[in-house]
């Protein structure tokens, strides 16, 4: 599931090696493997976002530096008062993963606006542990 900024926030951006057959959409996180950018797992330690994605071919991916920035996705989980401020990890399939806190690799936003309690769309989060 793709993550999308929220407010219009200004991003630092900068532009990695990946491989050609790697295929990272956008909206989605991206780790590092062997010096080269990945479509992040759940297994991934650290992450940065990747707005415009990079196809199939491409041999570069532009991804935030930094994690000044609120980005907003869906959770594997309905969204709950508890969950502010909590140190979460992404799952496989991109979503936030509400209840591991293995990786910490992202951090639930603690504004009001955070999330709607149950739901598992709209919850807001920051990167807790970025590529750079």
């Amino acid at each position: 599931m793709s993550f999308k900024l929220v407010g219009g926030e200004k991003l630092r951006l900068v532009e990695v090696a990946k491989a050609s057959g790697t295929v990272i959409s956008a909206g989605d996180f991206a780790g590092m493997t062997s010096g080269l950018a990945v479509d992040a797992a759940a297994a991934t330690a650290a992450i940065a976002w990747c707005p415009k994605g990079a196809a199939d071919g491409k041999t570069t991916c532009e991804v935030t530096v930094g994690n000044d920035f609120v980005l907003e996705g869906t959770s594997d989980a309905n969204f709950a008062v508890t969950d502010k401020g909590l140190e979460v990890d992404l799952t496989a399939a991109q979503l936030i993963d509400i209840g591991e806190s293995t990786t910490d690799v992202l951090k639930v936003d603690i504004s009001t606006v955070a999330g709607t309690v149950g739901a598992t769309t709209g919850v807001k989060v920051r990167i807790n542990k970025p590529l750079f």
